[in-house]
């Protein structure tokens, strides 16, 4: 890798990780377009569309990975919601991967856009956040996670992002304790991802590594941001990632 690849891998690597801890999402759908078009538009290599598929599941797993980290030692950090919704989303992923030539691609987006709009919409529904954050609705949890995973699986397109609309309106948490367990939500669902995508050798982790880097130091700094960021700032840069996501799959 010459130093122009590295300063530019490093600098998404940067970028992501903050992202995904500032709003507890893994931040592929910023980091794949920013690989496939920052390179070429600097005059660097460009990747393919595979390989930039398997370096942004690196990202998301290592930046989530290292966000997770610190997220579980936060007070909002929620055992029980984590497994519910991140084992359900790992279960419809796995589904939907293995789904995925049964069904029309365009139908699905058009599902997937759905439902990408319907957070968006729950995203500006002004609901007084519940304190009660030790009893959740398991059964309710997982179907929900079951669901989002099965079409992220589909489509090939993460959901974590649209998890957060729904912990917040749905289930009535603080942006906070959202962000706080959103984050090890979308750690769980990227694993299935990146074992499938460095199995079959999308993964050049020479390539990956400065990526990695810029995303484990700077996610936890993102969750130590998004403390002090109010909660309307958090919830504009989630929508903002939503239109940014319905717009990819619509282009």
């Amino acid at each position: 890798m010459d130093i122009l690849t590295i300063t530019i891998m490093l600098f998404i690597g940067i970028f992501g990780g903050f992202i995904s801890g500032l709003v507890g999402i893994g931040g592929a759908i910023i980091i794949y377009p920013a690989i496939l078009l920052l390179l070429p538009l600097f005059g660097a290599p460009a990747y393919s569309a595979y390989i930039a598929s398997g370096l942004t599941s690196s990202q998301v797993f290592f930046s989530t990975l290292s966000g997770s980290i610190k997220a579980r030692k936060k007070p909002e950090f929620s055992p029980q919601l984590v497994i519910y919704m991140g084992g359900g989303m790992i279960i419809g992923s796995v589904l939907g991967a293995l789904l995925a030539n049964l069904f029309n691609a365009a139908f699905i987006n058009v599902i997937y856009i759905i439902i990408a709009v319907l957070a968006l919409i729950l995203m500006f529904i002004k609901v007084k956040p519940s304190s009660q954050t030790s009893q959740f609705n398991g059964p309710l949890l997982i179907s929900i996670g079951v669901i989002i995973g099965i079409i992220s699986g589909i489509v090939g397109a993460g959901g974590a992002f649209i998890i957060i609309p729904i912990l917040l309106v749905v289930f009535k948490l603080p942006m906070n304790t959202v962000v706080a367990n959103s984050i090890v939500i979308a750690f769980m669902s990227s694993i299935g991802a990146f074992i499938v995508k460095f199995m079959q050798g999308y993964i050049p982790m020479t390539d990956a590594l400065f990526l990695i880097i810029g995303s484990i130091l700077f996610a936890p700094l993102g969750l130590k941001v998004g403390n002090k960021v109010p909660s309307f700032v958090q919830k504009w840069i989630v929508s903002i990632l939503i239109i940014i996501a319905i717009m990819q799959l619509i282009i």
